[in-house]
């Protein structure tokens, strides 16, 4: 418990903004962070997370030994973010992307059949958006753990936690940004003139899917299946989250499959030249579109209470 303590108070910072805190012993052996890190136009950190099977080794010492603990063998890891020993909440907007009931818990599955065979390890990496955080402007302190649970293939069970050193970062200020579906039509036909998909027994629509992603995180949705329309004639499907001053929203409309996902258009909004409370449209032609229309804005936050309230 001594050694953990000092451990956490004198983390090394690497050069780039990189920490990393080591337990050699673990299948993940280290957690690595990258703060002020920059994703598609949003500015956050990356988690960065190795299975690293060769620790199996020392168990199952043969080559068939180590590759029969390997087959059919199930792991997953869990990602938690504190602030001192307290688990950090996600941000208004981001309960869906980032939790599992009231503080951010991150699944990822780390079975060894997606190994690098020469190596025996397994990247991961995992963006989290400084907007997506529930902690107020200015200096944050912060750590990641990262429990991993499962079995190898002779049924043996293992639990490991792994922390990353403590890292800080300038949580920037952060403003409300607000996107309105109305409605959506795409053409019969691709820009190929190529149906989207093809059904025997049934149409040749696409599977709409329009997305709003900060980074590579998706924070709404709408699904609709085997049509070339998105519509709520009634009142708009409106989308809330925060963003951190100069995020950059992207939006996808994508014809999802099974094996392959086709893009149809997408559209992005920077929201360093967005004015508070102007609602703006993109108008601009896509070549796969008949019609869209969809309002975006982004606002100050006037009620915070309401905010912390929401789920």
């Amino acid at each position: 418990m001594k050694q953990l303590v000092i451990t956490l108070l004198v983390a090394a910072f690497l050069p780039g903004g990189k920490s990393l805190a080591q337990n050699k012993g673990n299948i993940i052996p280290e957690v690595g962070i990258q703060t002020d890190y920059v994703e598609n136009g949003v500015k956050g950190f990356r988690i960065l997370v190795n299975c690293d099977y060769n620790v199996l080794r020392k168990k199952y010492t043969s080559d068939s030994l180590f590759e029969r603990a390997l087959t059919n063998a199930k792991f997953a890891f869990k990602l938690s973010i504190y602030q001192d020993s307290n688990q950090v909440q996600p941000a208004f907007g981001y309960q869906k992307a980032l939790a599992k009931g009231d503080v951010i818990d991150i699944r990822i599955s780390c079975n060894p059949f997606s190994m690098n065979e020469k190596t025996a390890k397994i990247s991961n990496t995992v963006f989290i958006p400084y907007a997506g955080l529930k902690l107020k402007e200015g200096k944050q302190n912060l750590m990641v753990s990262a429990d991993l649970t499962g079995k190898d293939g002779f049924n043996n069970s293992y639990k490991q936690n792994t922390k990353s050193a403590l890292f800080s970062f300038n949580k920037p200020l952060t403003k409300i940004f607000e996107c309105s579906l109305d409605s959506l039509v795409v053409k019969t036909l691709d820009n190929n003139g190529q149906a989207w998909d093809h059904d025997l027994f049934g149409t040749d629509a696409p599977d709409l899917d329009f997305s709003l992603k900060m980074g590579d995180l998706e924070v709404g949705n709408v699904h609709k299946g085997n049509n070339y329309k998105i519509a709520f004639p009634e009142k708009p499907r409106i989308f809330r989250f925060l963003v951190s001053e100069n995020d950059e929203v992207t939006i996808f409309l994508t014809d999802t499959d099974d094996v392959f996902h086709d893009p149809i258009a997408s559209w992005r909004f920077d929201t360093s030249n967005m004015k508070e409370g102007t609602v703006y449209e993109q108008k601009e032609n896509k070549q796969n579109m008949k019609a869209f229309s969809f309002k975006c804005k982004v606002g100050k936050i006037t009620n915070q209470k309401e905010l912390d309230s929401s789920k």
